[in-house]
C-alpha cells in the first residue's frame, strides 16, 4: 500500500538524514521518521522513531512527565481529549449497570467486558482482579458493580482520594515496580486500559503485571492500534510526552513472546458492525496544527479547551444515537480491528 501524499510530504520535508537507534522494546534497529514534533506541553519538542524488526513507533527522548497527569486531573474537564473521562465518571453513578453503559460508548471498555466474558463466562465467584492505572475510577467501580471484585490501583494519589469520595474503599495510591514486589501470584486477572502507550519501559511494566499474576492468569491490555492505521503515518495516538509509544499487533505479540508467554487478540468485528468508527489517517502537519495542548505552568492553552456543557452531555447521552445513525447512512463491512487493540497475554 503506498503512503498517502500528505503523509509522503511530511515524510520527505523532515527526513534530510537517516538516523538510526536501538528499539528499547526489542533491541533492534529504528529509523526516525520524524524530527521535531512539538509536544503536548509548549516549548518541548520530540523525535518519532519506528524500529524495522517489532514495528513499534516511539518518541524520542524516551521521557515521562508525572506532573503532567497533575495538570491534566486537575483540568480534566476542559482538556481535549479527557473530558470523556469526567463524563463517564458521572455517569456511571446513574445507571444501573455501569459497565454496560461504558461498553456501548467506547471501544476498550467493550473489549474489556469481552475479554471478561472469554475468559471467566459467568463465573465470577472468588476472582480476584487489578485495575493498574485506574484514574477517576469509574471502571473499577463499574467491574464491581458487575459482579467482578476488583482493586484499582494508581499513581496519582490526588485521582484514588477522588475515586474513593465518589464510588468507595475499591482503591489505592501506589507505583506498580513497589507494589508488585510483595503480591506474586496473587491476581487471577490483571486490567491495563490505554497504559503501555504512557511509560518509558513497557518490557519491565508488562514483566511487574504478569509477576503479581496466578498460574494462567490473564493480563487484558488495551493500547491503540498501529495495525489499523494506513501503512506510511508517522503518528496516530496522543502526543508525547503523553503518550510516547504507538505499538501495533505485532509488537504486543512479540512482546508476549520475550516472556514465553501466548497472546491473542479480541475480535472487534460485534463491536464495529453495532457502531460506526470512522477511519482516522492523521499528517503530522494536521496532527502539529492542534498543539500545544498545555501551558509551561500546566494551565490549557486557551484555544485548546473545551467548555460547553451542551457539547459535553450531547457526547454522552447521544453517542450510541448518533453511531447508529452514521452506519445506517454509510454502509461498512464490519472490520476485526478498531482504533485500539485488546490483547490477552495468558501467563
Amino acid at each position: 500500500m503506498g503512503l498517502c501524499i500528505s503523509c509522503v510530504q511530511s515524510f520527505q520535508n523532515n527526513s534530510m538524514e537517516t538516523e538510526i537507534k536501538l528499539c528499547p522494546l526489542c533491541g533492534m534497529n529504528a529509523v526516525r521518521t520524524y524530527k521535531g514534533m512539538i509536544g503536548y506541553i509548549e516549548k518541548s519538542t520530540f523525535d518519532i522513531y519506528e524500529c524495522t524488526h517489532c514495528d513499534a513507533s516511539f518518541a524520542d527522548p524516551l521521557l515521562s512527565n508525572e506532573s503532567i497527569y497533575n495538570h491534566i486531573y486537575r483540568q480534566v474537564e476542559i482538556i481535549p481529549g479527557y473530558t470523556r473521562y469526567s463524563r463517564f465518571a458521572e455517569l456511571v453513578k446513574r445507571v444501573d449497570r455501569p459497565l454496560d453503559v461504558l461498553a456501548n460508548l467506547e471501544n476498550t471498555y467493550w473489549s474489556v467486558r469481552e475479554s471478561l466474558r472469554k475468559i471467566f463466562g459467568k463465573d465470577k465467584k472468588d476472582i480476584s482482579i487489578l485495575e493498574i492505572g485506574s484514574g477517576l475510577g469509574y471502571l473499577t467501580y463499574s467491574l464491581n458493580k458487575a459482579g467482578y471484585s476488583t482493586l484499582g490501583l494508581d499513581l496519582s494519589h490526588e485521582a484514588v482520594e477522588k475515586a474513593k469520595r465518589r464510588y468507595g474503599d475499591f482503591y489505592e495510591a501506589g507505583d506498580l515496580f513497589i507494589v508488585s514486589k510483595d503480591r506474586a501470584g496473587r491476581y487471577d486477572c490483571i486490567i491495563m486500559t490505554e497504559i503501555l502507550e504512557h511509560v518509558e519501559d513497557p518490557k519491565s511494566f508488562i514483566q511487574a503485571a504478569l509477576f503479581m499474576l496466578k498460574d494462567g492468569g490473564k493480563l487484558i491490555m488495551t493500547t491503540p492500534n498501529k495495525t489499523k492505521s494506513k501503512k506510511g503515518i508517522i503518528w496516530q495516538s496522543d502526543v508525547p510526552p503523553v503518550h510516547l509509544w504507538w505499538f501495533s499487533e505485532k509488537s504486543i505479540h512479540m512482546l508476549a513472546e520475550s516472556f514465553g508467554k501466548t497472546c491473542e487478540f479480541i475480535d472487534f468485528a460485534p463491536y464495529t458492525k453495532k457502531f460506526f468508527e470512522y477511519d482516522v489517517n492523521c499528517s503530522m502537519d494536521q496532527i502539529q496544527e492542534s498543539l500545544p495542548r498545555l501551558l509551561v505552568n500546566g494551565d490549557v492553552v486557551p484555544e485548546r479547551s473545551h467548555h460547553s456543557m451542551k457539547s459535553r452531555l450531547l457526547g454522552v447521552r447521544l453517542h450510541s444515537l448518533l453511531a447508529h445513525m452514521k452506519l445506517r447512512l454509510k454502509k461498512k463491512t464490519p472490520s476485526s480491528r478498531s482504533s485500539s487493540m485488546c490483547a490477552i497475554i495468558t501467563n
